[in-house]
């Protein structure tokens, strides 16, 4: 019970950025919003695909989310 929330709570922290509350908030609005509009579009059986399917392509355009930010390590 709840796995699918969880993941799609997952799936919004990362696309805001990982331990950034507004940009996880924000990642939440953009993916409540792409899965409205495609399910509306498409049909509410593919919802899961859009949100998985964005979050691969994010990820390989901004690997560190919206708000997130390139940290540099000192060696």
């Amino acid at each position: 019970m709840g796995f699918i929330i969880g993941l799609k709570a997952f799936t919004a922290a990362v696309i805001g950025g990982i331990g950034n509350v507004p940009g996880t908030m924000l990642g939440a609005i953009v993916l409540g919003m792409l899965e409205s509009f495609g399910t509306h579009w498409v049909g509410g059986q593919w919802r899961d695909v859009f949100a998985f399917g964005f979050l691969i392509l994010f990820l390989t355009v901004r690997p560190t989310g919206l708000l997130g930010e390139r940290v540099t390590e000192r060696v």
